[in-house]
């Protein structure tokens, strides 16, 4: 008798990948997944995976072949490796959902391999610009409010998603500490407060009538401000400062990178920063050879026992 798995004589069901994303949506919200994770899955639905397949077909036409087609097409019109990394990570992730309920007979899918890109900072004359204080009695509400946000963001190194969410009671001025409830990995952290930060946070407060439970960088009427709102508003404060705009997430770079050239300590980096693994944390510094010789040459280890060595030389041919 021919010995045949049981999984192999189960058929698949017929359902769209319409139908069956919808179901997946739904298993992702009873586990407890992220908002905006879900955000960013249907939002993928909608503008991504239709170019591959026609959504209201059935399942069994989303192929390995199609997805290798895509990624062989972003690769050859010089979209950056995180384009084609996460479509296929967020494909894969739909795919598992319905191997799993056998929608679909399981085929492998690999993430590719891709160089990481050193990553954009914001220069140190570029950031001279955009934090000279504006003159209060003269700039508009959004002017201040922007310069107050970047020295937020460079002094932090949070996310924007954390920025927009810090409320006045968040800020320990005592303690000189900052309660990040709204992280990505979903734990609350505490940073430092640094003294440049809290003296521009204090007067910032006061000018703005802001109290306890009111977020630090709302709209106007003190309602949560969104990301596309924060992203305008920073790219009309950089037009204005004559600064390019990189992104708002670009601090997160640029604050880890600052820190590690000021002889911060990566370890201590990887908890502000809120970080499981270190090699996150390695990923976000944007140090060139060239920028560490000043350093290898002060601490490396032979140098330093050589000149040890030299000191007590000198002091015994005295």
């Amino acid at each position: 008798m021919a010995k045949i798995k049981l999984k192999n004589m189960r058929k698949s069901i017929d359902k769209t990948i319409d139908e069956c994303h919808k179901e997946y949506l739904n298993y992702c919200v009873s586990i407890g997944q992220r908002d905006k994770t879900i955000e960013s899955k249907i939002r993928f639905y909608r503008f991504v995976l239709p170019k591959i397949v026609d959504v209201s077909e059935n399942i069994e036409t989303l192929t390995k072949q199609k997805i290798e087609n895509q990624v062989i097409y972003y690769r050859k019109n010089g979209y950056k490796g995180n384009t084609y990394k996460s479509f296929v990570i967020k494909t894969r992730a739909f795919l598992t959902f319905c191997f799993n309920g056998n929608y679909l007979q399981k085929f492998e899918v690999k993430i590719p391999r891709i160089d990481s890109d050193k990553k954009i900072i914001y220069t140190e004359d570029e950031l001279n610009l955009l934090l000279k204080k504006p003159n209060l009695d003269e700039c508009l509400v959004g002017d201040y409010k922007m310069f107050v946000t970047i020295n937020f963001l460079f002094g932090t190194g949070c996310r924007s998603e954390t920025l927009l969410n810090v409320k006045v009671e968040d800020i320990n001025f005592t303690n000189d500490l900052i309660l990040f409830t709204h992280m990505k990995t979903r734990r609350q952290i505490t940073v430092p407060l640094s003294s440049t930060l809290k003296n521009v946070l204090k007067e910032y407060v006061t000018v703005m009538n802001l109290s306890g439970e009111d977020l630090l960088f709302s709209k106007l009427n003190k309602e949560k401000m969104c990301y596309d709102t924060l992203h305008q508003n920073m790219s009309n404060y950089f037009k204005n400062r004559n600064v390019k705009m990189r992104g708002v997430n670009t601090f997160r770079n640029t604050f880890a990178t600052f820190f590690i050239k000021n002889h911060g300590d990566i370890y201590r980096l990887k908890v502000i920063l809120g970080h499981s693994n270190i090699k996150t944390t390695e990923g976000y510094i944007n140090l060139l050879p060239i920028d560490l010789n000043e350093d290898i040459c002060k601490f490396n280890p032979l140098d330093v026992l050589n000149k040890k060595n030299l000191k007590i030389r000198l002091k015994i041919s005295k």
